[in-house]
């Protein structure tokens, strides 16, 4: 399955988004995350992707095939 973020970098979010939020209904794991502060650490060339996969990486599911880490930004379209 093809993740959704994948291509979308924090660029792309500029003006569409002040605050990047992420959650997981399986982990419970909830957070925001001001764009221009990840821009500022991260760069605008970031992959929203490879953020999130970083952020979750102690996410107990992560390595667990049969219920995987279903960390998400609920204000992007799926």
């Amino acid at each position: 399955m093809d993740n959704p973020y994948s291509t979308i970098t924090f660029g792309d979010l500029v003006g569409k988004l002040g605050r990047v939020r992420i959650g997981c209904a399986k982990c419970g794991r909830r957070g925001q995350y001001r764009l221009a502060v990840l821009i500022g650490k991260y760069g605008r060339d970031k992959k929203l992707f490879a953020w999130i996969d970083e952020l979750t990486a102690d996410c107990p599911h992560k390595k667990n095939p049969r219920s995987p880490c279903d960390a998400r930004c609920p204000d992007l379209p799926e």
